[in-house]
């Protein structure tokens, strides 16, 4: 028996809650699996282990066990109505295509194969918490993989119980220890004669309900109460911050609990919770000054706060609800926010990896000296819990684990096909550019053809500057565009932009004079002017100011150009 369990035979109520925080989401998941909707998932959940708080004087070792809650569970869903499943409610379709049919399996085989698949329980612990037969377990299972007939079935129920661990959780610990008082209907009114025969009385009654109310406002206003309302406003914050930054904290695989002292690695979420401790510090200096606080401002301040918590994959479910394909601008800030927050995640993954150096040296390698991922996943069990969470972690935001040949680095890349999809078929079309820069598409730019070099040059020209004001998204794609140009120009003689004669290939001229000529405004094309004026009185030979576009000059040019065309 454990710990804490033990001390809930002796009357812990502490421990209660702590056990109750280690079993209530799969009791929630598992009403979701079996096909109700997330409202009555939840109200499940409470009803299980409010049931269980009740009689908590009476409970024994069985009663706590996972099978016993699972057994409950079993017991209230039995007649419940499923949910309505034609709006999906996944991010991928596959996710939904695959739980609609799970629920559509007959009951004598779903239950069995979402306890053997999903909760990894015996034929003999199936048994025990259905009622059923060992042998109807086993055939239970084996008839709802023939139903399913399913090609990768294993992987896919992987990808969908990730899918399951996505949705926030919907139950409420107020309903389970504290009993919900109704209150009671109010009395009918009292008949036409009655009112006649007694008028004092309604008299008497407005008169004592006007002196309540300006007792009531009198005390509302009253110093006392401002500063207790104050106070509970900010303790309040405090908790729901810690919620926010847990739960991203578990969607995101990671915790910077106990790495802040480290100075030189930034985890997701660190910045902001500095931002909250300042925002607590100023709103409890102003009750000690004034013992009062402006709400409305705090509380949306706070909000502002909360917000750079939320993950990524919490922002594309946000999206998938409420689609900007026809908003250009509310495009432009998703993306401006998103960017950053993936940016973020790849530090922290980064550092991850680094902190499991030794775990990834330790994998098995691909015959391509490239980093075999299969095998790599299929070891997981034995890996830290942490890093565990982290690689899951990474997945679920989009990223993926990338080796470079013959080496031991590994890195986190972003940008699975699934999730460029979705991103393309909700935002504004004008985003394209800006997710195929995030996805690592634009990576080997500088590999095509110097035609579609230039095509791809002015159309990231055009999003940097349709960028400017979204700090986040403008930083990284002037990135993209300086490099571009960079490439286009030869790298400072790093490519063969010249014929064995030492003139300017053909291609280049062609290339150059278009950049040249796309627009007075056009900042590649002020540098490829100035290029092309020093290569025709050369004869195409030489150029000192081509000598001189290193990428960080390039990098000043632009943005000098850019300030001049502001003015």
């Amino acid at each position: 028996m454990e710990d804490v369990e033990k001390r809930i035979l002796q009357g812990d109520q502490e421990a209660f809650k702590e056990w109750l925080g280690m079993h209530i989401w799969k009791i929630e998941r598992f009403a979701i699996q079996y096909g109700v909707s997330l409202e009555q998932s939840a109200t499940v959940a409470e009803t299980v282990f409010r049931n269980r708080f009740e009689s908590s004087i009476e409970l024994t070792e069985d009663d706590l066990k996972e099978s016993s809650l699972l057994k409950s569970t079993l017991k209230m869903l039995d007649g419940m109505q499923p949910a309505d499943l034609s709006d999906g409610l996944f991010l991928f379709e596959e996710d939904d295509e695959l739980h609609r049919r799970l629920v559509a399996l007959p009951e004598k085989c779903r239950v069995p194969f979402i306890l053997n698949r999903f909760y990894n329980k015996s034929s003999k612990e199936i048994a025990e918490i259905t009622g059923m037969t060992v042998q109807l377990a086993e055939q239970g299972v084996a008839e709802a993989i023939a139903i399913l007939e399913e090609p990768n079935l294993d992987k896919k129920l992987e990808f969908l119980n990730r899918s399951y661990e996505r949705f926030p959780r919907s139950y409420n610990e107020t309903n389970i220890f504290h009993a919900l008082v109704e209150e009671s209907p109010l009395s009918e009114k009292k008949s036409e004669t009655i009112i006649r025969k007694r008028p004092y009385l309604f008299w008497g009654m407005g008169a004592s309900i006007l002196l309540v109310l300006l007792l009531f406002i009198t005390y509302t206003n009253s110093e006392a109460y401002q500063k207790k309302s104050a106070e509970k406003f900010i303790e309040k914050a405090g908790a729901s911050f810690q919620k926010e930054l847990e739960r991203n904290s578990y969607l995101a695989g990671i915790s910077i609990k106990d790495k802040k002292e480290n100075l030189y690695t930034e985890w997701y979420g660190e910045e902001t919770i500095r931002k909250f401790d300042v925002f607590i510090n100023r709103l409890e200096g102003q009750v000690n000054r004034s013992g009062r606080i402006d709400k409305k401002k705090a509380d949306e301040e706070y909000g502002l706060i909360v917000k750079e918590l939320e993950v990524p994959s919490e922002m594309v479910n946000n999206l998938l609800k409420k689609p900007l394909v026809d908003d250009e601008e509310k495009s432009m800030e998703f993306m401006n926010e998103y960017f950053g927050k993936v940016t973020r995640l790849y530090q922290s993954y980064t550092n991850v990896l680094y902190e499991n150096e030794k775990v990834i040296q330790g994998a098995e390698w691909n015959g391509e000296g490239g980093f075999d991922y299969e095998s790599f996943t299929k070891n997981k069990s034995k890996y830290p819990q942490e890093f565990r969470q982290a690689i899951d972690g990474m997945m679920e935001q989009g990223y993926s684990l990338k080796s470079v040949p013959y080496d031991n680095y590994v890195y986190p890349e972003f940008g699975q096909p699934e999730l460029t999809v979705v991103l393309r078929e909700n935002l504004h079309s004008t985003m394209d550019i800006y997710i195929s820069y995030l996805t690592g598409s634009l990576v080997d730019f500088h590999l095509s053809p110097i035609e579609e070099q230039v095509d791809l040059l002015l159309q990231t020209e055009k999003a940097a500057l349709r960028a400017e004001g979204h700090q986040e998204l403008y930083s990284s794609i002037f990135n993209s565009y300086t490099w571009m140009l960079y490439s286009v120009t030869g790298m400072v003689g790093q490519l063969e932009i010249r014929d064995s004669t030492g003139t300017i290939k053909e291609e280049y001229k062609e290339a150059w004079t278009r950049i040249a000529f796309n627009g007075k405004n056009s900042p590649s094309g002020h540098i490829m002017r100035e290029v092309i004026v020093e290569m025709e009185d050369s004869g195409w030979t030489t150029s000192p100011y081509l000598d001189s576009l290193e990428y960080f000059f390039i990098e000043g040019e632009l943005k000098q150009f850019i300030r001049e065309m502001k003015k």
